[in-house]
């Protein structure tokens, strides 16, 4: 999650400056303010700055010369908060300083949340429906697995349910699956499969495959 946003000003004394923070407690190490300031070298620039116990996204404004930095979490993802950082950019273009624009670092802050809880609910919901699509499929293999071990079907119907939960299937692994068959007799019906363009052999897997 993000932890703040913060302005850098260069000084001609003392270098690169911190002159603004929100929120108030927000820390921001010398050394990552000095590193910073080396990095974008008076250029206008994005800069993602991944450490141990730092993550960060920056940039430069050259007209005004100073950094607009926002600082992230472990594991947010800079390059999601590009346009977070455009929007507060076009703010300073237009000459907000003083409390204005700290009112408008809050406001970033506030926006880069927003961000932050829409990623989440995203993730979360993807998550949970993939979760939802593994037990699915779990439950049809399960499925096709009782169908198959019922003495119901004959044995061209055996090999197409097997090749309905595999991408593909050797010959040898077909006949270790169907258990005591003749194996002439299970290559006759992968012949005739293949002629009903059911199946089809990949040679480069060396073995036989749904055809669709």
């Amino acid at each position: 999650m993000v932890k703040g946003v913060a302005v850098i000003k260069w000084d001609v004394v003392q270098g690169g400056k911190l002159t603004m923070k929100y929120p108030d407690d927000l820390v921001v190490p010398d050394n990552i303010v000095q590193q910073l300031e080396l990095a974008h070298n008076f250029t206008s620039s994005y800069i993602i700055t991944e450490e141990q116990n730092w993550n960060s996204i920056s940039f430069y404004n050259e007209t005004e010369e100073i950094i607009v930095l926002l600082v992230l979490g472990k594991y947010d993802d800079g390059a999601d908060y590009v346009s977070i950082l455009d929007e507060f950019n076009k703010e300073i273009e237009t000459g907000t300083k003083g409390e204005e624009l700290k009112t408008q670092l809050k406001k970033i802050y506030t926006h880069s949340l927003d961000v932050f809880r829409t990623r989440d609910e995203v993730i979360s919901k993807l998550s949970n429906e993939v979760a939802n699509l593994k037990t699915d499929l779990f439950k049809l293999e399960q499925k096709l697995d009782h169908l198959f071990a019922s003495n119901v079907f004959q044995l061209k119907d055996k090999i197409l349910l097997l090749f309905a939960q595999r991408d593909y299937i050797a010959i040898e692994e077909l006949n270790r699956l169907l258990g005591e068959v003749s194996i002439k007799k299970v290559e006759k019906i992968l012949k005739n499969l293949q002629e009903k363009s059911l199946l089809l052999y990949d040679q480069d897997q060396k073995a036989y495959k749904l055809k669709f």
